[in-house]
């Protein structure tokens, strides 16, 4: 029913009840309504397909407040406030080609990992002299399977005789998966909140998951921030828009700086330089050992390895990895008689310890650096 609390679904077991009551009301109260009397069943048909009505008005009324509402029915609350459910984003980076000196690597070429991950060359790659030559290249699948490690593109799906060997020397970034309709949420809260201010426009930026805005208003430098500047700390999201938002609601007059420089043009075509730092990564390699019970599922360890995945990817900047947490999460596996877990940075030297995260910095793992045997 709807009155001033509000909307509240009526559930199965209430239609039941409320046809079984009128029943009685005209047909008298010694009136057989058992579960396999013909009314009896008919009634609960009738219930069965009534609480499918009040579930779909339930879903309607939700459909209208941000704090309930899902899916494509809470990005439509969006643009009332100017902004979008941040879609998947593809991971990028740069791949080393060795190869025949002169020859040119043309883009749409790609290149694979050993699991399978493909990238695209994005530009020509001419080899150079001394047999090596460097291009851009991005996932083909949007998402954070494209975040791999530093030599792990080594397969050449379209193999040449002039081209040898290919791999990454450092890591592709900036795949994310589609924002989920809590994370959604929460930014929305947070844009209505603040306005149409420059943190609240670098959040409303596609996969921007975190941001914070430094300022120093004295004449002098301040923790590292130069005289009358902003120093905008941005994780996630496309560098370019995310400098031209700070270019278009920064005050006038007052620089922004940080570790990741990019030229953005105004309306009247003049460059601007525009500055702004990105966390650091810090890689999590996790050793799980366990010790099967009679009830544990042919893919344990897998669930194991995906529960751990799951945790460590919804980690913020600066959280730590808690080991505590680790054990209580995997404890959710059923049938686990006992279980090690060990932590390490480097995937060399693992501890029972928690890993103390900095403050601007984000926690990076992958299913190879999470290992349950």
């Amino acid at each position: 029913m709807l009155d001033k609390n509000g909307f509240k679904r009526k559930t199965y077991q209430d239609l039941k009840g409320d046809m079984e009551d009128k029943c009685r009301e005209m047909f008298g109260t010694d009136i057989n309504l058992s579960s396999k009397s013909p009314l009896g069943i008919l009634l609960m048909i009738f219930a069965w397909f009534l609480s499918l009505v009040w579930e779909i008005a339930e879903r309607v009324y939700n459909s209208a407040y941000v704090s309930k509402a899902t899916g494509v029915q809470l990005d439509r609350l969006g643009p009332y406030i100017g902004i979008s459910r941040n879609g998947a984003t593809r991971s990028y980076g740069e791949i080393q080609i060795k190869g025949t000196p002169g020859h040119v690597v043309e883009a749409g070429n790609q290149f694979k990992t050993a699991k399978e991950v493909v990238f695209d060359l994005t530009d020509n790659v001419e080899i150079g002299s001394n047999s090596y030559g460097i291009g851009p290249v991005e996932c083909t699948v949007a998402g954070e399977i494209g975040n791999v490690g530093p030599d792990e593109i080594t397969v050449i799906v379209n193999p040449s005789d002039k081209v040898e060997s290919v791999t990454n020397v450092e890591a592709t970034t900036g795949g994310e998966e589609e924002e989920t309709d809590s994370e959604f949420r929460a930014r929305y809260f947070q844009s209505s909140s603040q306005g149409t201010s420059l943190l609240d426009s670098i959040l409303s930026v596609p996969g921007v998951r975190y941001a914070l805005v430094n300022q120093n208003v004295y004449p002098v430098e301040q923790n590292g921030i130069p005289p009358h500047a902003i120093a905008p700390f941005v994780f996630g999201g496309n560098d370019q828009e995310i400098a031209a938002i700070i270019l278009k609601k920064k005050p006038g007059g007052i620089q922004s700086y940080g570790t990741t420089n990019v030229d953005v043009l105004d309306s009247q075509g003049i460059t601007h330089t525009i500055g702004f730092s990105r966390p650091n990564f810090i890689d999590i390699y996790v050793k799980v050992t366990v010790t099967p019970g009679a009830k544990f599922p042919s893919n344990g360890k897998s669930l194991l390895q995906q529960t751990i995945l799951t945790y460590l990817d919804g980690l913020s900047i600066g959280d730590d990895v808690i080991l505590s947490k680790l054990i209580r999460i995997t404890s959710a596996v059923e049938g686990v008689d006992d279980l090690e877990i060990t932590l390490s940075t480097n995937g060399i030297d693992y501890s029972v310890q928690n890993i103390a995260i900095p403050t601007d910095s984000v926690v990076r793992t992958s299913s190879d650096k999470v290992v349950v045997s």
